[in-house]
């Protein structure tokens, strides 16, 4: 007697914590409102970046990069700044998607997307990359620094990245050498992008 009241308990306790054998099967196997709680690969609207070039203290330029939604890929004037070259030793623009040279450069972020940049210095020399500004970047969204002439890459979120440039050599600065690209940490391989 004391063995089948065990063994009915025991199946009583079974069947209460697994009330999912016990339902019809039509009804799911797992829970469909979790699958909304996924993170997904964005960040939010008026995030902000601004990239510096520098020669030193006083030699330096920068570019704005503020992620909106709503904002074009393309320069337009009522979101976006267009870059106009100082008398200092360097020279930084983000380029927008229609080949505009921005100083403030309003865009929609998107996975994995890349940003030309156009760097020009009035003399050869070294050169810093650096990110002297964020305001809402998620911690796992990273920023590098592509140069496609040092076939390099370096997260500059986590590092300044110093080039040089030679006035003899034009692959050394303008808009074909460097590029930012920017990937959630979890969607970034052990090896920097190509």
């Amino acid at each position: 007697m004391k063995t089948t009241v065990l063994l009915f308990i025991a199946l009583v306790s079974l069947a209460s914590c697994h009330k999912e054998l016990l339902a019809p099967v039509a009804t799911p196997l797992f829970n469909t409102k979790s699958i909304s709680t996924v993170q997904t690969d964005t960040v939010p609207d008026k995030a902000a970046v601004r990239i510096k070039v520098s020669k030193d203290s006083i030699n330096a330029n920068e570019t704005l990069l503020v992620f909106d939604r709503a904002a074009s890929l393309d320069y337009f004037g009522n979101e976006d700044a267009e870059y106009m070259a100082g008398f200092g030793q360097v020279n930084i623009a983000s380029i927008s998607k229609d080949d505009r040279d921005l100083s403030i450069n309003r865009l929609p972020y998107s996975p994995g997307m890349t940003i030309d940049l156009d760097v020009y210095t009035k003399k050869a020399g070294m050169f810093t990359f650096s990110v002297s500004y964020e305001n809402k970047m998620p911690g796992d969204v990273q920023i590098w620094l592509k140069d496609n002439c040092r076939k390099d890459s370096v997260n500059i979120c986590t590092s300044n990245y110093s080039f040089d440039v030679n006035k003899a050599d034009s692959t050394s600065f303008g808009k074909k050498r460097f590029q930012l690209i920017f990937r959630r940490r979890a969607f970034v391989q052990t090896a920097a992008p190509n």
